[in-house]
């Protein structure tokens, strides 16, 4: 069954795409500022600050508390990736690397200082890199999933 591309499936489907990338993306901002903001952090001992990099990274290894640094490590970097998936999906303009790379960095710096200053715990530079990373591969997997629509498309879509 071959599509045009001017049938009004594919315009639906893409309408689809998009309106559920934007529930997705809600939900998601939801859980992140939930997950940042008011669960509880068995390691924070009151407000502090890190800005010297990879200085709570080395600590966190070094405390040979490996589950920690798995956490802390690939809990943010997965935390951020949705967000570089999901906004390209719905915004046109964030499928341009700069504006994905200075979002995610911006929304991680933002967070970091909230935590900092009404939440009583750590600002740390470590956890903006990570998230950072976080934005970047998921804008990598949202580049190679459009890849692989568009080459869906170009097989069954005249």
């Amino acid at each position: 069954m071959e599509i045009e591309k001017n049938d009004i499936s594919y315009s639906y489907l893409r309408t689809r795409i998009k309106r559920f990338a934007f529930l997705c993306f809600v939900l998601y901002f939801f859980f992140l500022g939930y997950i940042t903001l008011f669960t509880y952090n068995y390691y924070v001992y009151g407000p502090s600050f890190n800005v010297v990099i990879f200085d709570s990274i080395k600590l966190m290894l070094r405390s040979g508390n490996y589950w920690l640094f798995f956490k802390n490590v690939i809990g943010n970097v997965l935390l951020f990736m949705p967000l570089g998936f999901l906004l390209p999906l719905i915004h046109r303009k964030m499928r341009n690397f700069f504006y994905m790379f200075a979002t995610g960095w911006l929304l991680s710096t933002f967070i970091e200082l909230i935590q900092y200053t009404v939440a009583k715990r750590i600002f740390d530079i470590d956890d903006i890199l990570l998230n950072t990373i976080g934005t970047v591969v998921g804008f990598i997997l949202f580049h190679l999933f459009a890849f692989i629509y568009k080459l869906t498309i170009k097989i069954f879509v005249k």
